[in-house]
């Protein structure tokens, strides 16, 4: 389980395949993630390669969102009952012109939005908003593509 434990930025989701166009992600369209939580097991021979079919995977995550229309985004996926991918970027940075300049790790997670529920916070947060809007999304994993800086992805499909 991952947990943000601190108000820097550490994670941001897009509602996205980050890997079409990795140069053109807008710092407008990324979600910062309040918490996510997956568990993906299989089984691996001597070599290291994965064999077998997997359990299925449920992905969990919670995000703020900054207007109604990245909520709509996740109702649509959730009425259109069709598979579509969400990529997770950590450690994310920005340039002069609002587009990612940097990221640490990331993963593109492809996958069936099945749940998607609403709350929200009545703190202050630092534009003096009164009411901020938290999107609980649960997914039902079809493939992970992890991302390292170099460019060096790492596939594992669920059955």
């Amino acid at each position: 389980m991952a947990t943000l434990l601190s108000n820097e930025l550490k994670a941001v989701v897009v509602a996205d395949n980050f890997l079409d166009n990795p140069i053109n992600v807008l710092k407008e369209n990324c979600l910062t993630v309040q918490h996510f939580d997956y568990q993906c097991e299989h089984k691996r021979n001597d070599s290291g390669e994965v064999y077998g079919a997997t359990k299925p995977v449920i992905l969990q995550f919670t995000i703020r969102v900054n207007s109604p229309r990245h909520a709509r985004t996740f109702y649509r996926r959730l009425i259109s009952n069709e598979h579509t991918c969400f990529s997770f970027l950590f450690n994310i940075t920005y340039g002069a012109n609002e587009r990612m300049s940097n990221y640490d790790d990331g993963m593109v997670v492809d996958g069936y939005v099945v749940h998607v529920e609403e709350t929200y916070s009545t703190k202050v947060d630092e534009d003096g908003g009164d009411k901020q809007m938290l999107l609980n999304v649960t997914l039902q994993v079809r493939s992970v593509i992890y991302l390292g800086r170099e460019n060096n992805f790492k596939s594992t499909f669920v059955e």
